[in-house]
């Protein structure tokens, strides 16, 4: 479906216009739109089942924070994507191993992302407020921005998550009967032979890489890896594969809406307060049903 979208639009540019640029950079906004979308949901997913949590996602447990101080430094420092990358995937593995390794409990694991998430975002304030760079243009693209003009290594880079992306996907597909086992109880999921740690820091990781991939092509977008995996749930219950499938095509849809508001309404913000107004009011609803 993602791959006939992609056809049918760039032949429409391609008819509109032979201008290559165009097309390329048609191609690559919905290649862009497709990685965050998916990455995000996807994440959100992961993370809601193996910690039986449906208020978890990326931004809450601080690994879009961790990620983001890298996507930060970057553009203070004015760093090419080598060190941008090198930086970012350091502070997520780090990320990574502290919350592993603390990993008692789900309200352990919680607590301690949502921590992580404070420290990072007040790094974040404190690198931004002691910076000399244009402080809104930052905040502009660290609040989710879909609008990125890709550099030539950008492109590069885009092509070669897209592919992470859809492996990503492709093989939590081919392992949902693993995240529907692990949804269960420990000992109900140990009592079915699953070898719960293994699958577990294999599906964290699957999180983390996704989350960080998201954040560097369009910063923190709050709350799309919160309704959107909650949402495809209720619809689809206990069968992962239409789970899995109707959560990146809600994404995927809700970023286009938000873009194309954005567009027609002619604000210039960025679209991570589009989809933090239309999670806000959800994740309270979600908290008073879940605390009854």
């Amino acid at each position: 479906m993602i791959f006939l979208i992609l056809s049918i639009l760039s032949i429409v540019v391609y008819i509109l216009g032979s201008d290559i640029s165009l097309i390329e950079l048609t191609i690559h906004k919905l290649m862009l739109i497709f990685i965050v979308g998916s990455s995000l949901s996807i994440a959100g997913l992961i993370l809601q089942v193996i910690l039986k949590n449906p208020l978890v996602e990326p931004y809450i447990l601080g690994i879009s924070s961790c990620a983001g101080i890298g996507f930060v430094i970057s553009i203070v420092f004015n760093l090419n994507i080598f060190f941008t990358n090198v930086i970012m995937l350091s502070l997520v593995i780090l990320c990574f191993l502290v919350i592993i390794s603390n990993y008692g409990s789900n309200l352990k694991f919680i607590l301690i992302g949502i921590s992580i998430n404070l420290i990072c975002s007040s790094l974040i304030n404190l690198i931004m407020a002691i910076s000399k760079q244009d402080i809104f243009k930052t905040i502009f693209i660290l609040w989710g921005n879909l609008d990125r003009v890709l550099t030539k290594q950008d492109a590069i880079f885009l092509y070669f998550c897209f592919v992470v992306v859809l492996v990503s996907i492709l093989y939590t597909i081919i392992q949902r009967k693993k995240l529907l086992i692990l949804s269960l109880s420990d000992e109900e999921a140990l009592s079915l032979g699953l070898n719960i740690k293994k699958y577990k820091k294999i599906f964290l990781s699957i999180a983390f890489i996704l989350t960080s991939i998201s954040v560097y092509f369009s910063g923190i977008i709050g709350f799309l890896g919160l309704i959107v995996p909650h949402i495809s749930r209720i619809i689809h219950k206990d069968n992962y594969f239409w789970i899995l499938v109707s959560s990146i095509n809600l994404s995927i849809f809700l970023l286009i809406v938000s873009v194309i508001f954005l567009k027609f309404s002619k604000l210039s913000i960025p679209v991570g307060i589009i989809t933090s107004l239309i999670g806000v009011p959800f994740f309270i609803f979600i908290l008073l049903k879940y605390l009854k």
